[in-house]
């Protein structure tokens, strides 16, 4: 009897005996066989523009973190673009705490009085105790019918996973609706323009779809964001600039100043923009930025036309620096100290022993005079 009451025990955890309708099937709704959970809001009374700004300013507020932000809107088309990463809590008491990560996009699009927000590219990190690596998953692999579904009830594993995205999904979007709902009620409820001159609209910021904030606030993770996210180094100006990626640098503070630092080869065509040039950004980007990145890191300046391959958009900031209206965070400097390296300095003797003979990297101080951030 010992092995069929093993087998008996082992049953409960492989299916839900729920079967929910909010849950089953076509509970994941897919696009070409891509899991997107998506809301239409339409307001009679709202504007287009109306519309995108209630919506941006509802992005700016529930985005606000060192992973979750804005990384993309055009007032003009009705866009607006963000990633979001926040826990999936499965189970959580004194003895267990059982979670996942979940990242994501939202997509806005604002036409007329109506508006289309999609929350796809759903991803999953999962960590288990007997693993030093957390478990990766895709929404499409993972929580669809397919992949959840069993005889028309949910896998215990996934199905905790999809009953988890669902709820997230439906809260998500029922928030951004109910931004759209005050909005509306607001609008229904003040007086003319004319009359209303305490209700002005903002005064457009220096750089237009950025904000300012001080060197001491930059949000996230520095050492990550350059290992890991990378930045791209932009020096010159509107004339004629280059930029390349950075995944070597860092911030701090030196001669009472707040200060980025970088290295740029000699032989890299942007060496010659950091030396002719008294200002440089470091830019950094979402994900989805990432070939765009690789192909700035692999191209040269010298003989082909970067920006359009990159498909990155310029921009200039008031003080004549250059950098791309995709990234989330541009950090603009002025040069401070710049010095070669020599690898007889080097105190480590393999890397020392490495680079004996050959050209090191110039090192770039600058200090930070704007921070810019969507």
């Amino acid at each position: 009897m010992k092995p069929l009451f093993l087998l008996l025990s082992f049953l409960p955890v492989l299916l839900f005996a729920q079967t929910d309708e909010k849950y089953v099937a076509g509970a994941v709704p897919e696009e070409n066989g891509k899991v997107v959970f998506s809301k239409s809001i339409t307001a009679p009374s709202l504007s287009q523009s109306q519309l995108h700004h209630t919506l941006l300013e509802w992005t700016k507020k529930r985005f606000n973190n060192a992973r979750s932000r804005l990384v993309y809107e055009n007032a003009e088309k009705g866009e607006i673009a963000a990633l979001g990463e926040d826990y999936l809590v499965f189970e959580n008491n004194a003895l267990s705490l059982d979670r996942s990560l979940m990242s994501y996009q939202l997509i806005v699009t604002c036409t007329g009085n109506t508006c289309t927000l999609s929350m796809q590219n759903i991803r999953y990190e999962y960590t288990v105790s007997y693993q030093r690596e957390p478990e990766r998953y895709a929404a499409e692999a993972w929580i669809s019918d397919k992949a959840a579904l069993h005889k028309g009830k949910l896998a215990r594993l996934n199905g905790k996973f999809r009953i988890a995205t669902i709820d997230y999904a439906a809260h998500l979007l029922d928030e951004a609706e109910s931004a759209v709902a005050e909005s509306t009620v607001a609008e229904s409820i003040l007086p003319p323009a004319s009359e209303n001159t305490g209700l002005q609209a903002e005064t457009p910021s220096l750089l237009p779809g950025y904000r300012q904030i001080p060197a001491d606030k930059i949000p996230g993770n520095i050492i990550s964001m350059l290992s890991e996210d990378w930045a791209l180094i932009t020096a010159g100006n509107d004339a004629s600039f280059n930029m390349m990626t950075a995944g070597w640098g860092g911030l701090g503070r030196l001669l009472d100043k707040p200060v980025a630092f970088c290295f740029i080869h000699p032989a890299r065509y942007t060496y010659r923009f950091m030396e002719e040039n008294d200002t440089f950004t470091l830019s950094f980007y979402a994900e989805a930025y990432r070939e765009a990145l690789q192909y700035c890191g692999s191209a040269s300046g010298r003989d082909t036309d970067k920006v359009k391959g990159s498909g990155l958009s310029p921009i200039t900031t008031p003080s004549g620096s250059m950098a791309f209206s995709e990234a989330r965070m541009i950090i603009e400097c002025r040069k401070l100290i710049s010095q070669p390296f020599d690898a007889k300095v080097v105190t480590d003797e393999k890397i020392r022993d490495e680079w004996l003979g050959k050209q090191m990297h110039t090192m770039y101080i600058g200090e930070i005079i704007h921070v810019w951030m969507k």
